[in-house]
């Protein structure tokens, strides 16, 4: 096999061991939310470039053009919507009568900051409702049972929300359900959730519709039997663990 001549690529590889720009992750992951176009981040970089590396504090519209895949009047409304939009600012010093200006992305990364934060709270809220959402439907459970439950329910429970994903508003009902049909357990209720699950059954509303269906069959067989055998025993709702 063979063997490359590795010597022709040191000069690239010395200019790859110079350094790299210190981008700031949060441009990477927040750019997005804060309404910021790709162009727009591309040319912040840019912009960023000349600063960290060479020491230019305001490049001109011809040095960002040699290194975008866009036309001076482009970049220049680029330029012109970021300093609109509140994430470019140009500041303006005076030394000795000489006037200097300057790109700042202070801007920039305020409202990166903010962004961050602000995703911070809602996941914060997210996780808080969650846990609130797993501390009621406990709670329920355990006064319906009358006792703590043990750890496999918890596990069942569990499941239903992170697995299944079934909501809290669903769950509650077939829980009632359960009650309902003097079948309190978490199986019965398990087996509840799946034939629900099965049949399209999303919302309590959709619950209360499906068991109604059941429940009118029932009635329906015990006036069939009363009609053919003395035995007054009352029909036994819908048994949803062997349907």
């Amino acid at each position: 096999m063979e063997q490359r001549d590795v010597s022709l690529n040191q000069p690239l590889v010395h200019l790859l061991r110079e350094g790299s720009l210190a981008i700031p992750t949060i441009l990477l992951t927040e750019y997005k939310r804060i309404d910021l176009k790709e162009e727009e981040v591309m040319l912040l970089l840019q912009i960023m470039m000349y600063k960290e590396k060479e020491q230019v504090e305001f490049p001109t519209i011809d040095q960002l053009q040699e290194r975008m895949n866009r036309t001076p009047e482009e970049i220049m409304m680029l330029i012109q919507r970021l300093v609109n939009g509140g994430y470019l600012k140009i500041e303006v010093e005076e030394d000795n009568g000489i006037r200097a200006e300057r790109f700042s992305t202070d801007p920039l990364l305020m409202l990166l900051a903010n962004s961050f934060q602000e995703r911070l709270e809602q996941k914060k809220q997210v996780t808080q409702n969650e846990e609130q959402v797993y501390q009621n439907i406990f709670s329920l459970f355990e006064q319906e049972m009358g006792r703590p439950l043990s750890p496999f329910e918890c596990e069942q429970l569990g499941k239903w929300l992170d697995v299944d994903q079934y909501n809290e508003e669903l769950i509650v009902a077939a829980l009632r359900e359960a009650v309902f049909c003097n079948k309190v357990s978490v199986r019965y209720v398990d087996r509840i959730l799946l034939e629900w699950h099965r049949n399209n059954v999303r919302t309590p509303d959709d619950a209360i519709e499906y068991s109604r269906k059941f429940r009118k069959q029932g009635v329906l067989f015990q006036r069939e039997e009363a009609e053919s055998s003395t035995d007054t025993e009352t029909f036994p709702l819908y048994n949803w663990v062997n349907p």
